[in-house]
């Protein structure tokens, strides 16, 4: 089983803290892999994402004792790949005024939701169309991070991706 990490990197900026010094710290990475001297490696992605193949299997004790597995209800399956932008300006200047998921057509059979930080849903759509403009109820929502939940069918299986999204209004 492969598991995917989604980092966060927030860089803070500052030349003095009271009395301390701030120092830059530099990570030296080749690719989209850093190993720490300690021997735990970090990968990361920018934007594409590809889903493996997995399979989990819970099990229950039944009453006789005996473990029975749990077939699940959802296969992560190898060849869902799309790539979503994370950055929205619908400004009416031609440029990211609409959030554009990549190859969203290859999955027609596909449900898109998107959150506020508070978890409300403020988009939620089945067979995207790359035409969403960042509004909610016909106006547009504040300038901040959202959060997507894109879910991809195909051949049976079910695909699920998340991320990110940045609206500015300007």
């Amino acid at each position: 089983m492969k598991l995917l990490l989604s980092i966060l990197f927030v860089l803070f900026v500052a030349g003095k803290c009271g009395a301390q010094n701030i120092n830059q710290a530099v990570i030296n990475a080749t690719g989209n892999t850093y190993t720490q001297t300690t021997g735990v490696i970090f990968e990361w992605s920018v934007g594409e994402l590809a889903v493996v193949e997995t399979m989990v299997t819970s099990r229950a004790i039944m009453t006789n004792g005996v473990l029975q597995p749990v077939l699940p209800s959802q296969f992560i399956t190898e060849g869902f790949i799309v790539k979503a932008t994370n950055l929205l300006s619908p400004n009416g200047d031609g440029k990211n005024d609409t959030w554009i998921i990549n190859d969203i057509e290859r999955y027609p059979d596909n449900e898109v939701t998107v959150f506020d930080r508070t978890g409300r849903v403020v988009f939620q759509t089945k067979n995207y169309q790359n035409n969403w403009t960042g509004q909610f109820l016909g106006t547009p929502l504040a300038e901040g991070t959202y959060y997507y939940s894109i879910k991809l069918k195909k051949a049976g299986k079910t695909g699920l991706i998340r991320g990110f999204i940045t609206i500015i209004n300007q």
